[in-house]
Order: C-alpha cells, then structure tokens, then sequence
C-alpha cells in the first residue's frame, strides 16, 4: 500500500489529488492496487477498460484523475 497517493471521496465519485504518475505506474504493473483513502482506510484501485474504479466496503465508484 503506497502512502504516496492521495485520494479523497468527492460526492458519488473519488479523486486523486496527489500521487498521479506513481498511481499510473502502480497500475501498469498489475491492474489493481491498494491505497489509502484520506478519511476511509484502505481501498482497492481496479483498472477497468471504463477507466479506474474504487472497490471500499461495498461500494464501487470511479475514480477521477482530473
């Protein structure tokens, strides 16, 4: 789990706000990872071929890097 990237909930969705390229190089290596959610704990990140997606609990919201 990599404390480099920073994530938070936005609403229905989630963002990256920090961490961005070591996010992308995380997910070239394998098409899921963990981080922590700032607030959460830790959460899975899954790359999809719809883009990236955040697995927490139960739910599953996309995760957006803009």
């Amino acid at each position: 789990m990599s404390d480099d990237i920073l994530i938070v909930r936005d609403g229905g969705v989630y963002r990256v706000l920090f961490g961005h390229l070591r996010l992308s190089n995380m997910l070239s290596k394998s098409n899921e990872t963990f981080v922590n959610i700032k607030g959460e704990g830790p959460a899975r990140v899954i790359k999809t071929n719809k883009g990236l997606r955040v697995d927490k609990d139960s739910l599953q919201l996309p995760l957006l890097q803009s």
